[in-house]
């Protein structure tokens, strides 16, 4: 069960920065760190100027110290400048945001920003999103110890099917926002700040004990674990009441379904293709999935990915299907035979429920890499042996440039297939989707040195 709490947010002075389109950017980790650029461009406040630019290079420890270490003077420069300001109260702050979609004109989010302990969060009920490739822990780690801050939150869903929430929040948008921000792209993104008494209340009692799931952020929930953990041998305090007892969230309900979920691609590491039987896995891939060539060529990985994702898509609309690369460049689609149950791939004494089960994601990472590659269901992988990438393309381009042992693709999952591992009780395994559009950093800021 989760309890929210309100906090004293930080946040751009809006008397100090008249456009603030021109500091916010998307959440930092799903930016290429060759767009990254562009944004810090924009302005000499831009929320990006805060994060170290990354290079994939994060274990030349001397690099990154002194990157870090300005990150922090930064911050304190901001501050004194009153570029960054503190809220004077406790609040929770409303936000909406409205995006172009593909199908519908327009689609629009709601949620609120707010605080939960990390005590009463399970790190597994979770979806995840980011970067090409994703960050690592040591990057995230280095930044939180640097600043101190949040500088986006943990996407969080929860169930409002009596329609609650959507009732507190039209009772605040009949206000005006603290702030509006129109993009060029015409998203646009609205913020109320909530530090009345009474919405508190209604707030914080609306969330007394309900069941939210995280649906983001994997790596940094556990960064934020490892810090509290660190911070609580220096200190000593162990009451779980301390700022670095708590994380900075965005809850939303499953009901809006106003989120677009995309998929998350797998690459294994060159590394992990030693010793393996390339004719006895394809073997055991034949026993439940049938196995079709995909011909395209390498040489043009917008291309490729376009092929075998349309090629894949086709086939998961009556089966279960995954398009999985070699290192020799042949390329195939891998579907569940029909006579096959989706439950002859796990154990008898399996704790997945039958949703989960059904899951691509689940059935690529239980039985296609663990049981068939590497011949162990219950091993667990280490970082580095697999790479998750949003870009098929990307994901394409890496496995060639560096040999790689496999690239596997996946369909979308549909969020009415989360919610139903939901319901179920199950547990959403990590990395399943990526959510579209992704959360704007800049608009508030959470800093643990500001007592709450």
């Amino acid at each position: 069960m989760t309890d929210v709490f309100p906090f004293i947010g930080t946040r751009y002075n809006s008397r100090l920065i008249e456009d603030m389109n021109l500091v916010i950017s998307p959440w930092y980790e799903m930016i290429p760190a060759e767009k990254q650029k562009e944004y810090r461009d924009r302005h000499p406040n831009n929320i990006l100027h805060l994060i170290p630019s990354y290079e994939n290079n994060e274990n030349e420890e001397a690099e990154y110290e002194n990157p870090f270490s300005r990150t922090a003077s930064v911050i304190q420069a901001w501050r004194r400048d009153g570029i960054l300001v503190n809220d004077n109260n406790k609040s929770f702050y409303l936000y909406e945001q409205t995006y172009a979609h593909p199908v519908a004109k327009c689609k629009v989010r709601r949620g609120v920003y707010a605080l939960v302990n990390l005590s009463r969060q399970k790190p597994n009920h979770m979806i995840v999103e980011g970067s090409t490739p994703y960050l690592g822990r040591a990057f995230h780690l280095k930044i939180l110890r640097a600043t101190r801050c949040n500088f986006s939150p943990i996407p969080m869903f929860f169930h409002d099917s009596e329609g609650e929430f959507s009732k507190i929040f039209e009772d605040v948008q009949s206000s005006k926002p603290w702030e509006e921000i129109r993009e060029t792209s015409g998203d646009t993104h609205r913020m109320w700040v909530i530090n009345k008494k009474e919405p508190i209340a209604k707030m914080t009692e609306f969330f007394r004990n309900r069941k939210c799931f995280m649906v983001e952020g994997h790596k940094r929930f556990e960064v934020s674990l490892t810090y509290r953990d660190e911070q609580r041998e220096v200190t000593g305090k162990l009451d779980g009441q301390q700022p670095f007892d708590y994380i900075l969230v965005f809850l939303t309900s499953f009901e809006e379904q106003n989120v677009t979920t995309l998929p998350i691609h797998r690459v294994l590491s060159s590394e992990m293709g030693s010793g393996v039987d390339m004719n006895e896995f394809m073997e055991d891939l034949a026993v439940y999935f049938n196995i079709t060539p995909i011909k395209v060529s390498m040489k043009k990985h917008d291309a490729a990915a376009v092929k075998i994702l349309s090629v894949i898509a086709d086939k998961g609309k009556k089966k279960p299907t995954i398009g999985m690369v070699l290192p020799d460049e042949r390329v195939f689609a891998l579907s569940l035979k029909n006579d096959v149950n989706v439950s002859d791939l796990y154990d008898d004494d399996s704790p997945l429920t039958d949703a989960v089960k059904n899951l691509d994601v689940s059935i690529l990472n239980h039985y296609i890499i663990r049981q068939c590659w590497i011949g162990n269901p219950e091993i667990e992988l280490e970082e580095e042996d697999l790479l998750y990438f949003e870009d098929a393309a990307a994901a394409l381009k890496h496995s060639v440039e560096n040999k790689s042992a496999a690239t596997f693709l996946l369909n979308s999952c549909p969020m009415k297939s989360l919610t139903e591992v939901v319901a179920g009780g199950g547990e959403i395994p990590p990395f399943s989707v990526r959510l579209h559009p992704t959360i704007i950093s800049g608009l508030i800021i959470r800093d643990m040195s500001v007592r709450h």
